[in-house]
């Protein structure tokens, strides 16, 4: 009778090992995917050109739990890079610091170029530039657990 019960503490001990293995390598995987994720969706942001100070780019960071991975992006326009916006009117002095950068034009064509942008989007809003969905996608297809 005492060895049956041996026997069955040692088989729930085991179950116990079994389910400490078993969370631990899952929690390893889904950290494997969490990193995989957020380097995609990093490189897609330098790859599509969205990043121009690299604000979006640094912005970006893992949180990690036991079991529970999140990858943000915490720029406020992040949502609006990935989803595209409505119509709104944008602050006009950001736009013209940009079209500096990006654009290269000073002074008054900077204003203009900006002003144009800021008219454009009350118009239009923006379109979407996705970097999160890809991300996404292709680590749908292309994640490979590395054990």
């Amino acid at each position: 009778m005492q060895e049956r019960s041996r026997e069955g503490a040692l088989m729930e001990f085991q179950g116990d090992i079994t389910d400490a293995v078993m969370r631990q390598i899952t929690d390893a995987l889904l950290d494997q995917i969490a990193d995989e994720f957020f380097t995609k969706t990093q490189e897609l942001i330098v790859e599509k050109g969205i990043t121009d100070q690299g604000t979006l780019l640094k912005s970006g960071m893992i949180i990690r739990f036991p079991m529970e991975k999140h990858v943000i992006y915490t720029a406020s326009y992040a949502g609006a890079i990935e989803w595209g916006s409505r119509p709104h009117r944008p602050p006009v002095e950001p736009l013209i610091d940009w079209s500096e950068r990006k654009l290269g034009v000073h002074g008054k064509d900077a204003r203009r170029a900006g002003w144009a942008i800021a008219l454009k989007i009350a118009r239009e809003g923006t379109e979407p530039r996705p970097f999160i969905r890809p991300a996404l996608q292709f680590l749908k297809r292309n994640f490979k657990p590395k054990f």
